[in-house]
């Protein structure tokens, strides 16, 4: 990887670190911080898999190695995530 590709992705890295930190700052000055069971790492993780994952597909053009070998989980794991999320929206069925 080049010096350059690196460096562009370390300033992308920062960038989106910042919207998170900034999105769960703001969500946390809007619900009572008190409650003890917010859950909020579930909460978070699964409002960002979601729209990951359609993203990633979508750019794959629904091609379930590729969206796997971009996202850096296995093929399984991708599919259990789908199947979560969407249903059986993205997964396709082999007729015989």
């Amino acid at each position: 990887m080049s010096a350059v590709v690196a460096q562009e992705m370390q300033q992308h890295s920062e960038a989106l670190t910042q919207q998170v930190i900034s999105a769960v700052k703001g969500y946390l000055s809007v619900v009572n911080t008190k409650n003890t069971n917010l859950n909020l790492y579930q909460l978070i993780v699964e409002e960002i898999e979601a729209p990951l994952f359609r993203t990633v597909m979508e750019l794959t053009r629904y091609n379930q190695s590729k969206a796997a070998r971009v996202l850096g989980v296995s093929r399984g794991t991708l599919r259990t995530k789908l199947k979560r999320y969407f249903d059986d929206e993205f997964i396709g069925t082999r007729t015989e």
